[in-house]
């Protein structure tokens, strides 16, 4: 975990939190993550070195959320899902496809 942060944020520029916690229940730990938008998130998911670490070798299950902040109470821009742009790249089709972006109805209008 401690590698991914320091190879993460010495090769990109975008990526504005990447922290680990550890979780109440044992072997639980989650991991905040945040970038300046959906295409920074991409590009860190298909790097080389995310791809060169064997998440799999030591964590059971991992499950992806997205989330929104709070207008007001988060300095993070707020979770946008544009569309793939016309010239989009095998690599980026196949990121969007593995952590495809969900965005629900009830944020619309909400702080």
């Amino acid at each position: 975990m401690a590698d991914m942060v320091s190879q993460t944020f010495a090769h990109e520029e975008q990526v504005l939190r990447y922290e680990y916690f550890k979780g109440q229940s044992p072997l639980h730990y989650y991991c905040l993550l945040s970038f300046e938008d959906k295409w920074a998130f991409y590009l860190h998911q298909a790097s080389d070195y995310h791809e060169g670490h064997d998440f799999e070798a030591v964590l059971a299950n991992v499950e992806l959320e997205y989330l929104d902040p709070v207008k007001g109470a988060s300095d993070l821009p707020p979770t946008l899902n544009p569309p793939l742009p016309d010239g989009a790249t095998d690599a980026q089709r196949a990121t969007e496809a593995a952590f495809p972006i969900h965005i629900p109805g009830w944020w619309s209008g909400r702080a």
